[in-house]
């Protein structure tokens, strides 16, 4: 019963607890996702830094391997297969798999095998790294051939930077005959009269200008704190400062370089190489306004030869700083200098390894000195036959060991001899005459040494290269280089091949001999590191010099961020090891299977 007066009050059912528990386990969540989803990123971001480290150790190791295989003898190389295109050393190199190149290749039996035997084995241990698993880090050392014209070729293995012309043999030409490096300069694709005369006023030593040159007058007229550097430049990203130059003419479409420069106030006042951080010259700190008032003008080389610069060889496939070679025998000892004046260490020195008609006929070359004479009515003797006198001393020199070749030495009536002609063993019609002058040419010199610089690499330079040496003219050049491709790699070892094949004469020969080489110990590649499950990618582009002591890197220069001329997968090697026309087969099998795309 109700009391009277009273009112009954039913309150709503609430779930205020409810919603605050909710609201609670929501929060909650979020949190923890959100803490997942950090510790997720952190963990992504440790792996990734993870990998890039592995990438960079894989890259040192990689540049060692580089390193030690440069600064081999040449037979050592030989023996290896060689430094040029070969896809059994430098083909998507794992540095995890067991009995790495270093250890197996690097041991003291390595000069008893064989070049075939020694092939094998490292195509055996590459494929055995393929098969082992494709969660390994992997290297290739490529080069891009770009025939004019043509597609570009991938090549596994070094270019010599003899194959290239060097700015200092252009100056030292330009001072002995005065328009000579002028004309050699003009002779390259895109190169006008104003980028010959001002890159020859860059190197010299005075403060002329030639005729459509430029000297420190020239760019402080144009406002520009740039002065010639009076000196052959230490990089070539140094000649984007000077006239005419522009970065697309001297490193093409595709390189990166050909657009990085630093900032308007970036603290660079001048031309100068900026250190990269591993020690390596990266690219030319020259401040944009001032790269945009003078290489990219009106005297571009763009708008002077009427021809689109990309599609030019770019200058810095074709000039070099570097280019040197060590004047040492196959087995790595010093050359024997034949112009030294101490006849008996001429002698020792090329026995056993010389034919001994022609170490007979040298000596009486430089005791008696050529004749380009051939008087009639004079007897004929061989070397052999010819007896120095006791304390015979050496009067004559030679330019070069190309003065052998059809050479005559007339040797004065002593007692009873009468007045002899002596021909030189290395006759030109012969067919032996090319593996005789080889060897004498792998053991002998005529410069004192150890190094030489700036001499152009008969087997690999380009047409246009070889159209820049004195003496040859555009037609013959090109007849070098065509012949040059139908030659067996043996064949082009001698120097004496552009005589034997008819494209020049002897005399023309000797002319341009002293500027040839058929080695190179500076070389220039860029180290591929990749995985092939996916991971970063690192390129870089290096410049080694095993020509100067112990092999060193003399230039760096990161070419990640540009594009890379060919699929990653064509880095790897076969998986079965085999190898078609000295490169890998069309098919590179991943560890998904047949055609599976590198992931990323």
């Amino acid at each position: 019963m109700r009391r009277a007066g009273s009112v009954f009050c039913q309150w709503p059912r609430r779930g205020v607890v409810l919603i605050v528990v909710l609201v609670l386990v929501v929060m909650l969540s979020l949190a923890g996702f959100g803490f997942l989803s950090a510790m997720s990123t952190e963990y992504e971001a440790v792996r990734l830094h993870g990998s890039l480290l592995q990438a960079r150790q894989t890259m040192v190791s990689a540049e060692s391997q580089l390193l030690w295989l440069s600064g081999q003898p040449r037979r050592r190389r030989e023996i290896l297969g060689g430094l040029t295109n070969n896809p059994n050393l430098f083909c998507g190199r794992s540095v995890d798999a067991p009995g790495a190149l270093g250890t197996e290749a690097g041991g003291t039996g390595l000069s008893a095998v064989s070049s075939e035997a020694g092939s094998t084995a490292i195509a055996q241990l590459q494929s055995q790294a393929v098969l082992a698993g494709e969660d390994v880090w992997r290297f290739s050392v490529i080069s891009v051939d770009r025939p004019v014209g043509g597609v570009p070729e991938l090549r596994f293995g070094v270019t010599t930077e003899s194959a290239k012309l060097h700015l200092a043999t252009v100056l030292r030409w330009e001072q002995a005959n005065p328009g000579a490096g002028r004309q050699a300069l003009l002779r390259l694709p895109g190169v006008t009269e104003i980028i010959a005369d001002s890159l020859l006023d860059w190197m010299d030593a005075d403060d002329a200008p030639r005729p459509q040159g430029a000297e420190t007058e020239y760019y402080q007229g144009l406002g520009l704190s740039i002065r010639p550097a009076n000196a052959v430049p230490g990089t070539l990203e140094q000649l984007l400062a000077v006239r005419g130059i522009s970065a697309m003419l001297l490193f093409g479409s595709g390189s990166a370089t050909a657009t990085t420069v630093a900032a308007p106030g970036s603290g660079s006042d001048g031309a100068g190489p900026a250190a990269s951080p591993e020690g390596g010259e990266a690219v030319l700190t020259v401040p944009q306004q001032e790269l945009s008032a003078e290489t990219f003008s009106t005297d571009s080389a763009e708008l002077q030869v009427g021809t689109a610069v990309g599609t030019l060889r770019p200058l810095s496939e074709l000039l070099t700083v570097w280019s040197a070679e060590r004047l040492s025998q196959p087995d790595g000892t010093i050359r024997v200098n034949v112009n030294q004046s101490d006849l008996n260490a001429i002698r020792a020195g090329l026995q056993g390894r010389v034919s001994e008609t022609v170490i007979q006929f040298l000596v009486l070359a430089r005791v008696y000195g050529l004749t380009a004479a051939e008087p009639a009515g004079v007897m004929e003797q061989s070397a052999d036959g010819v007896t120095l006198p006791a304390g015979a001393v050496a009067t004559a020199g030679l330019r070069s060991l190309g003065d052998l070749v059809d050479g005559r030495v007339l040797v004065p009536a002593a007692g009873n001899r009468p007045l002899t002609m002596v021909r030189s063993p290395l006759q030109s019609t012969q067919a032996d005459s090319d593996l005789l002058f080889r060897q004498l040419t792998d053991v002998a010199c005529t410069e004192p040494g150890p190094v030489i610089n700036g001499r152009v690499s008969l087997q690999e330079a380009s047409e246009e290269v070889l159209r820049c040496l004195p003496g040859l003219t555009p037609e013959q050049a090109a007849g070098l280089a065509a012949q040059r491709t139908r030659l067996q790699p043996f064949e082009r070892r001698s120097l004496l091949w552009p005589v034997r094949a008819g494209v020049l004469t002897v005399e023309q020969w000797r002319t341009v001999l002293p500027e040839l080489t058929d080695i190179g110990d500076v070389f220039q590649a860029e180290l591929v590191v990749f995985r092939a499950v996916g991971g970063p990618v690192l390129r870089r582009k290096l410049i080694v010099d095993a020509a100067s002591g112990a092999a060193k890197r003399v230039y760096w220069r990161d070419v990640t961020a540009e594009q890379l001329p060919f699929p990653l997968p064509s880095l790897l090697p076969p998986r079965d090891g085999t190898q078609q026309n000295g490169k890998p087969g069309p098919e590179t099998p991943l560890a998904g299977g047949p055609g599976t795309e590198l992931p990323g």
